[in-house]
């Protein structure tokens, strides 16, 4: 060796620093252990160095110029070397960058996973960028890289990134799982994948290190899973299209079948109201006339084709509504007046009942006068009713079979003797079996004119109806 080479070898060992060509390496790691007294080590703004003996951590030094002595860093009292007299430090200096080291790129395939929702297994491959700190250097280079790992860091960190692909594999599986991401999905769930990844990398916390952040994340699939991938969506859009036809559809004869109900309603109502405010009669005869008219309707379409079938059912409805409220008219009349009305101890109203209609058993009651016009012309007084005066009404001949006032077995008053019985005109009237009409009996007048039952307006003789109502009299 000679004396240039002895002084460059001489004042190397007194200057302690991290090389230029290692200034991108996460660790570097001096290649000298002995470190004379009074050395002068340079630490860099971005890094840490760690001391450890016979591969024990002992104690470090941050960012600076600092002159190796055991005045000012008493530290190093365990690094002392007894045999050279205390001029010699024995060492192992590590230095460890502490600053953010970005742009790192990792990637690879993931592996085999099922979709539970589409029941489709797929490959998914995965490629990004991140970003990460050491933020304990001691745990670093002690559970990590290790004395062995300083001489090829790059080797070494290839674990983190593949330590990155399976969280990236198994965040997805989570959210997979959960119903919050679907394959479907790949193309837009890189930033939710690579913030959840942050969140959580409890491995790579245990070794001392942070990630950042990832970002350029990109999931996506090989072009035969895709291809299968995107026929299954075709088909599930199809079948979400046809679902919402048939919602619609369904809704439309909802609102449909809501509005026919509130119509009906309304038309309810309204029949009500006005069979409430009408005679029963005239009821019949609105009914009859709406038959009518459906009737005519309907024989005015029945030969159109194929509306036939349709007009001959609106003819046949308007049948069926018109024979229903026929019927209803007549139930009506028959319940007309209520039985037992007026109440026990009550006076009868005046003008009751009605003209046309028969007397109600009983009535009036026992101990009341009877009101003027009653009973109605053409029926028969009720059996026991007391003879008042006045009877049988002015301008009304005595039902047929009556005694004569004051002749020969008459009762008090005029009034048919207790037993006889009824008139001919009185039951037939009631119980509506006049031949062919299904009205009372036509009272005849001395003279022989014709009393009208309903109103009872007289009609000369052989009149078929009355002059004044229209009601048949034969």
């Amino acid at each position: 060796m000679g004396v240039f080479d002895f002084i460059t070898e001489t004042a190397q060992e007194n200057f302690i620093a991290r090389a230029d060509e290692f200034k991108g390496h996460v660790v570097y790691k001096h290649p000298h252990q002995q470190i004379p007294m009074l050395t002068q080590l340079t630490v860099d703004s971005d890094e840490c160095a760690l001391f450890f003996k016979e591969g024990e951590y002992v104690d470090a030094l941050g960012p600076g110029r600092h002159t190796l002595q055991t005045q000012n860093i008493p530290f190093l009292h365990k690094f002392i070397d007894k045999f050279t007299g205390g001029n010699i430090f024995i060492a192992e200096v590590y230095f460890v960058l502490t600053r953010p080291i970005y742009n790192q790129q990792f990637g690879g395939v993931i592996g085999s996973m099922r979709d539970p929702e589409l029941n489709l297994r797929v490959k998914p491959r995965v490629n990004g960028h991140y970003s990460y700190q050491i933020v304990e250097p001691v745990k670093f280079v002690s559970k990590f890289v290790g004395q062995t790992g300083t001489a090829d860091p790059e080797r070494a960190m290839q674990w983190v990134r593949d330590q990155l692909v399976m969280g990236v594999k198994t965040t997805l599986t989570q959210m997979v799982r959960s119903g919050e991401l679907s394959f479907m999905d790949l193309g837009v769930c890189g930033p939710d994948v690579a913030q959840a990844i942050v969140q959580s990398c409890p491995d790579l916390q245990e070794i001392g290190v942070k990630v950042l952040e990832i970002s350029k994340l990109d999931i996506n699939l090989s072009d035969e899973d895709l291809a299968r991938l995107d026929e299954l969506q075709d088909e599930i859009a199809d079948a979400f299209k046809r679902r919402r036809i048939a919602q619609i559809d369904i809704g439309t004869s909802q609102a449909e079948a809501q509005q026919k109900q509130v119509m009906d309603q309304q038309q309810f109502g309204m029949d009500q109201q006005y069979v409430n405010n009408i005679d029963m009669n005239r009821y019949g005869q609105y009914a009859q006339a709406q038959a009518m008219q459906g009737l005519g309707e309907g024989m005015s379409k029945g030969g159109e084709g194929t509306g036939g079938g349709l007009a001959g059912a609106g003819m046949m409805a308007g049948m069926g509504l018109g024979a229903g409220l026929g019927v209803g008219g007549q139930m009506g009349q028959q319940a007309y007046p209520p039985q037992g009305y007026p109440p026990q101890g009550y006076p009868p109203p005046q003008g009751y009942p009605p003209q046309g209609y028969p007397p109600p058993p009983g009535y009036p009651p026992p101990g009341y006068p009877p009101q003027q016009g009653y009973p109605p012309q053409g029926y028969p007084p009720q059996q026991g009713y007391p003879p008042q005066q006045g009877y049988p009404p002015p301008g009304g001949a005595p039902p047929p079979g009556a005694a004569a006032p004051g002749g020969p077995g008459a009762a008090p008053g005029g009034y048919p003797p207790p037993g006889a019985g009824a008139p001919a005109v009185g039951p037939a009237a009631a119980a509506g079996v006049a031949a062919g009409a299904g009205a009372p009996a036509v009272a005849k007048t001395p003279d022989g004119g014709l009393i009208c039952p309903k109103d009872g307006a007289k009609n000369a003789a052989g009149a078929r109806f009355c002059a004044e109502c229209g009601t048949p009299l034969s």
